[in-house]
Parts: C-alpha cells; sequence; structure tokens
C-alpha cells in the first residue's frame, strides 16, 4: 500500500489521478474496459481515480499503473509518470540519504572465510578418500616410537600390479 507520502507527493498524485479519471470520463470509456487492456485488476484503476491510495500497492507498481492507465487513454504515459518521479523520488532519495549516513557498514572478510571452507573441505575429502592411511599412521604411531622404523613388516617401497 502507499504510505508515507509528504503532502506534496500526496498532491501530485491526486492531480494525476483526476486527470486520468477525466479524460476516461470524456472518452467514455469503462473503466473495465481499459482494466482488461492494460491487464489491471479494475479494483486498482478505481482505488487509484479514486483517490484511495491506501489500497493501492508500493508507490512503484502505482507508477507502472499510471504509465500504462495514460497509454491507453492516448497521454504520454512516461511524461505523466515523469512528473510523479521527479516530485516524489526527488524527495525520497533525499530522506533516505539521511537515513543511509546512520547506518554503520560491517565489513566481513568473506574472502578469508572461503579459504578456510575449502582447507577444511579438502582435508574432509583427503581423508574420506583414503580412510586407509588413517589406519596406516595411526598403525605405525602405535608399533614403534622412531620415526623411521626397520621391521620387516612394514613395506620399504610399493609395487604397482
Amino acid at each position: 500500500m502507499v504510505t508515507l507520502l509528504n503532502e506534496t507527493q500526496l498532491e501530485q498524485l491526486k492531480e494525476i489521478s483526476r486527470q486520468l479519471r477525466q479524460i476516461r470520463q470524456e472518452k467514455s470509456i469503462k473503466i473495465e474496459e481499459i482494466a482488461a487492456q492494460i491487464l489491471i485488476r479494475p479494483a486498482l484503476l478505481l482505488a487509484l481515480e479514486e483517490e484511495r491510495f491506501e489500497e493501492l500497492p508500493e508507490l512503484v507498481f502505482v507508477q507502472g499503473f499510471i504509465r500504462r492507465y495514460g497509454d491507453a487513454l492516448g497521454l504520454d504515459g512516461n511524461a505523466l509518470t515523469h512528473t510523479l518521479i521527479t516530485k516524489v523520488f526527488r524527495q525520497d532519495s533525499n530522506h533516505d540519504s539521511k537515513k543511509s549516513d546512520k547506518k554503520t557498514v560491517i565489513h566481513i572478510p568473506i574472502f578469508g572465510i572461503y579459504i578456510i571452507l575449502l582447507v577444511a573441505a579438502s582435508i574432509g575429502l583427503f581423508y574420506t578418500v583414503n580412510p586407509q592411511f588413517i589406519g596406516e599412521s595411526l598403525a605405525q604411531k602405535q608399533k614403534s616410537p622412531t620415526r623411521f622404523s626397520s621391521s620387516p613388516d612394514v613395506p620399504t617401497s610399493l609395487t604397482l600390479r
């Protein structure tokens, strides 16, 4: 629903709504005909014409409604929305920039997190693919306290078959 409009914005939207309704009535076109042509529900177009803005969706959608409605009536829909945009969005952007100045930006070093996840995944994959490596290294540590063993049960070289 259209909310947070200041007085200037509201007056501009009312003026556009009145203009659209007046031209539609002058051309004796039913609201249902326009709605079918531009694929917008008649209830929304009536709410726009009757200035019941609380029943309308967000302003960006209303802007699209106005453009399509104006084009269907033979007006320049882009010009209609341009007048609304310049008055509405200039004031909104000034308001939003004041809000954004108060927000603090939190910088998370996502690259570091990716590196840690990549290393952890690589280690997990290595141990998943080579489960005998864990068993052999544990068996070696339990059999001899020294690092290099000369016992006959440990193969000194691997042969490929």
